[in-house]
């Protein structure tokens, strides 16, 4: 058995989750961006003028819930990195060149589409807090 192709196929399959999860998810129910811009916006401003007032900043842990987005999330890279894995260990017992790399290219694809598009959206996220906290004329 090629490993090499196993790879392609566990990369494009990963590569196709990554998609999906970007177009159609999120999958499970989610606070609307309204809501969730609000929260964070007044819990900003509230902890800014406790920190400003002198009093004590309340520090609020806790703990993810698995969700179906969450679970994609997970396997998107789990994929990817075995991509990767199979596509070294094909290279190593000298299976064609080619077929390595398109494993590799697949796997590394669906790992950086996954975090670049989760990092571009957390930063327009950030700038949408920080442009309700300024019209809110915390800033």
């Amino acid at each position: 058995m090629k490993l090499g192709y196993v790879g392609i196929a566990l990369g494009s399959f990963a590569l196709l989750l990554a998609l999906v999860n970007f177009w159609a998810g999120p999958f499970s129910p989610q606070p609307t961006l309204e809501t969730l811009v609000a929260e964070k916006a007044a819990s900003i401003r509230t902890a800014a003028l406790d920190a400003l007032a002198g009093k004590e900043v309340i520090s609020e842990t806790y703990t993810t819930q698995w969700t179906v987005d969450k679970v994609i999330d997970v396997i998107i890279p789990l994929l990817g990195g075995l991509a990767v894995i199979l596509a070294v260990i094909s290279y190593i017992k000298k299976e064609p060149t080619r077929v390595a790399g398109g494993a590799v290219a697949l796997g590394v694809s669906a790992i950086a589409f996954q975090f670049i598009a989760m990092y571009v959206m957390a930063i327009l996220f950030v700038f949408l807090v920080i442009s309700v906290i300024g019209t809110l004329g915390g800033g």
